[in-house]
């Protein structure tokens, strides 16, 4: 039959060269799916016959006989029937039977003749096969129609090459033939081996038609409406956890994904993903990467074997953990399912393993994550693959069980420091008993993470009860000692202050830094730098520089006189209360009024005399000292004053950070430690950082701190949502990718 002469007509819209366009995707899948059909067609006469051989009686052979006859006789016919129903797609002809119908006729089914029902369920099933596993080329193919149209029309219903219409073709090409139902089905099954595993290629090859000539190059994904049939049939269902229902609210506050929804984000990674995959070529009778795809239960069934086989390799010197490729995970499973032909898998599966080895990726290449605990986590690959066959919705839901489990043990292991002895840990060994546990008992049960979950959990909440009593022991004596610091600070300042450039007798230098000091001290920790008590301790550090002062003048030395008894009172009453050596303090007060004495007889033009000051250094806060303390470099004031305002974002951004965040301290004898930030100190000026057993690892100052994280040997790690950030990692990549190509 000629159709060369046939114009397609998609509406009023369709005008110039998109017409042009859509008459070559007619000829195109016309072409295609007709040689196809005589590939097909070609190999009958040889699996009926092979049928005929097996048959268990002379008249069972004798219907296999006939049929080879038959499809030889009406080939011709077979042939230009199919032609004619694809041409009336084009045309725009409403399908005679919608598949499926008969399997929801419900109480009339016993109306039907049985045999004439088990053919249509025969090519249901395939259709139904088809459209899940091809739906996102399906829908692509839908919006490049109606973009070269300039209208939305194409749908399931309507889209001429859509696999219900490919399958009333073959119903209405077969009904020519006159055999019995075991032949005829024995020819549908060729048709599905022949025909409907070449799709994907068919497909890819029609869409690519469209994207040479410039139609929707990139698509991004969206949900297309339900109404008259969607281009996205929908898959069933992710497994149901029990208790849960479709209004359990997820992590990121929106409630479970539906089936359509799940597929429609899983279709986003499947474009994106396109950017990598080959394109299929036509080889004249099918595509190369066509083939018989198996079941995704022989997949899953597959993995699961792997899953209890040994666990991805580590290098225990290096440390470097080299999980499964996508390529070598589906050689194993083809190997593990008897097939070693590279169309073993389906579109759907090939890119789900493609999609969780590059998240696993990502996960092991994340540097928050020491390696000893990547090891482990890469032992949930295959686990995780399997949830992703099971789930589309693990893509997509911030909450799914399997990632939930993923996130805590990542968050636990960021502040897990490196050992030689690892498994001795117990963080560790905690994380390996459950990572054990989902791969001995996870098969198809989600409620596997849930479990494991929830007793990691409580292995944490029990190990932060221990390590909160000796956090909090530890930041109230750091508390302690910030507030004496603090003091000793504020007291030396106030004394060099009031001393200012003088050089006081040696007498008088003991009694203030010696004694002295410690009065002010207690004063400012018992009553506070606004009290009354502080201001007259510092006046008598007034009133004693003062008094070893020249006098100009008679009335100045006559004030001398009448002020050192009751200075002397003073000083004696409160260093005697501070329990000032008694014998020093009368040695002191000796050379003390020997001072006063010269000061009394001195000249009234002598100057006093001058401290030297170049070169004096203030006295040092020290670090928190210890066998597991950082090393800490110290920054000189000058250091520090020279960064200028580069340090001012680094110091901000440590004003940000949350208590309980992870820091990596980088040590210049090659070891890292990580400490959690525990408390802010004076102000804030004062930073504490423990391990994860509560015990001080470090005491730093703000402006130290800053400028280490400037020349990064101290890191701020990020323990957020491992999976996610992995996930995120991924479609960037992809992305990239698509936009590369």
């Amino acid at each position: 039959m000629s159709t060369e002469n046939k114009i397609i007509h998609f509406g009023s819209s369709a005008r110039g060269a998109r017409t042009g366009l859509q008459e070559r995707f007619r000829r195109l899948a016309n072409e295609r799916l007709m040689a196809l059909l005589r590939h097909m067609l070609d190999q009958a006469d040889d699996a009926l016959f092979e049928r005929a051989e097996k048959a268990g009686s002379n008249q069972e052979q004798q219907l296999f006989f006939e049929a080879m006859r038959e499809v030889r006789r009406g080939r011709r016919a077979f042939e230009e029937r199919f032609l004619e129903r694809l041409e009336a797609a084009h045309l725009g002809e409403p399908v005679a039977r919608q598949p499926g119908s008969a399997a929801d006729q419900g109480d009339e089914l016993s109306l039907v003749d049985d045999e004439h029902l088990e053919e249509e369920l025969a090519i249901d099933g395939m259709v139904s096969k088809a459209q899940t596993r091809h739906s996102q080329a399906l829908a692509h193919l839908c919006e490049r129609l109606d973009a070269d149209s300039d209208t939305a029309w194409a749908t399931a219903e309507t889209n001429p090459v859509d696999p219900r219409r490919i399958g009333a073709a073959l119903e209405e090409g077969a009904a020519v033939l006159e055999m019995e139902i075991q032949p005829r089905l024995i020819l549908y099954k060729l048709f599905d081996r022949y025909v409907v595993t070449q799709l994907g290629g068919f497909y890819q090859e029609l869409n690519q038609l469209f994207i040479d000539a410039g139609v929707l190059p990139t698509i991004r994904p969206k949900a297309r409406p339900s109404d008259g049939g969607t281009a996205v049939p929908r898959r069933p269902t992710q497994p149901r956890r029990p208790g849960s229902s479709p209004g359990d609210v997820s992590a990121s506050g929106s409630g479970e994904l539906s089936g359509r929804e799940a597929e429609e984000a899983f279709a986003v990674l499947q474009n994106l993903l396109a950017a990598r995959r080959p394109e299929t070529e036509w080889s004249g009778t099918g595509y190369t990467s066509g083939g018989q795809a198996a079941p995704v239960g022989e997949v899953l069934e597959a993995l699961s074997g792997l899953q209890f086989q040994a666990a991805p390799e580590t290098d225990p010197d290096a440390g470097n953990v080299v999980p499964l490729s996508p390529d070598v995970l589906k050689q194993r499973v083809r190997q593990q399912m008897g097939r070693g032909d590279a169309a073993a898998l389906g579109q759907a599966e090939d890119d789900t393993i493609d999609i969780v080895s590059m998240l696993f990726d990502a996960v092991l290449e994340d540097p928050n994550l020491p390696d000893s605990i990547k090891a482990v986590l890469a032992r949930l690959q295959i686990p995780v693959l399997k949830v992703a066959l099971l789930d589309r919705a693990f893509f997509s839901q911030r909450n799914h069980p399997a990632r939930r489990l993923i996130n805590d043990i990542a968050r636990a292991g960021v502040g897990w420091t490196e050992s030689d002895t690892p498994a001795k840990d117990p963080l560790y060994q905690a994380i390996e008993r459950i990572v054990t546990r989902v791969l001995d008992e996870f098969s198809d049960d989600v409620t596997v993470f849930e479990n494991a979950r929830e007793e990691f959990r409580q292995f944490l909440e029990d190990d932060r009860a221990r390590a909160h009593q000796i956090e909090e022991r530890t930041r109230q004596a750091a508390e302690g000692k910030a507030k004496v610091d603090s003091a000793r600070e504020k007291v030396d300042a106030a004394m060099r202050e009031r001393i200012g450039g003088r050089q006081l007798p040696d007498c008088a230098e003991r009694l203030l830094h010696e004694g002295w000091s410690q009065v002010l001290f207690i004063a400012l920790l018992r009553e506070g730098e606004d009290s009354e008590a502080w201001r007259k301790k510092l006046d008598v550090v007034e009133r004693l520089v003062w008094s070893l002062d020249p006098k100009p003048d008679h009335a100045s030395r006559k004030q001398l006189v009448s002020e050192i008894p009751p200075l002397l009172h003073d000083l004696r009453t409160d260093l005697n209360a501070v329990m000032f050596n008694p014998i020093e303090m009368t040695k002191l007060f000796k050379a003390l009024e020997e001072e006063h004495i010269k000061t009394l007889s001195r000249r009234p033009d002598a100057a006093p005399p001058v401290a030297d000051t170049t070169g004096s250094q203030q006295p040092e806060v020290a670090g928190v000292t210890g066998e597991a303390e950082p090393e800490e470099t110290v920054f000189s004031g000058e250091a520090l004053e020279s960064a200028g305002d580069d340090l001012d974002a680094y110091r901000e951004r440590l004003d940000q950070v949350a208590i309980g965040t992870w820091f990596e301290f980088r040590q210049d004898s090659g070891k890292h430690l990580r400490a959690k930030l525990s408390a802010r100190l004076s102000g804030g000026d004062r930073l504490i950082f423990v391990n994860r057993a509560g015990f001080k690892l470090a005491d730093r100052r703000r402006d130290e701190l800053a400028e280490a994280l400037r020349k990064e040997s101290v890191l701020l790690l990020d323990d957020n949502m491992l999976f996610d950030k992995a996930l995120e990692n991924v479609v960037a990549n992809l992305r990239s990718m698509r936009d590369a190509r």
